[in-house]
């Protein structure tokens, strides 16, 4: 995604202003269509011949959102301690759980 990102901002920053001529246009948005099914088709390869890689990214994404869900839980719990019970404490508890479960599965193959 970043890689896409900075080829498009090189791409804006090289390519000089558009001619008044439409067909320059049109060769300009051709290459631009050209560079980024190049950029998808590489990461396309990328996560297809690492599915290790993917596994991680998912791992990566299951450990960002068991820690948000912790933030928030502790806060609730902060709010329990001065009397308010919030609504969706019970659904984020059962949210951890399950993503605690899917972590330690996948720690342990």
């Amino acid at each position: 995604m970043q890689a896409r990102l900075a080829s498009l901002l090189l791409i804006v920053l090289v390519v000089p202003a558009a001619p008044q001529e439409p067909g320059a246009a049109r060769q300009i948005n051709q290459r631009i269509e050209m560079k980024e099914q190049r950029l998808n088709q590489i990461e396309n390869d990328r996560t297809q011949a690492h599915p290790a890689l993917v596994r991680l990214q998912l791992v990566h994404q299951d450990a960002q959102e068991l820690f948000t869900l912790s933030a928030a839980v502790q806060s609730d719990l902060q709010q329990l301690g001065r009397g308010m019970l919030t609504k969706d404490l019970g659904a984020k508890l059962k949210k951890m759980e399950k993503l605690s479960k899917r972590l330690r599965q996948e720690m342990n193959p």
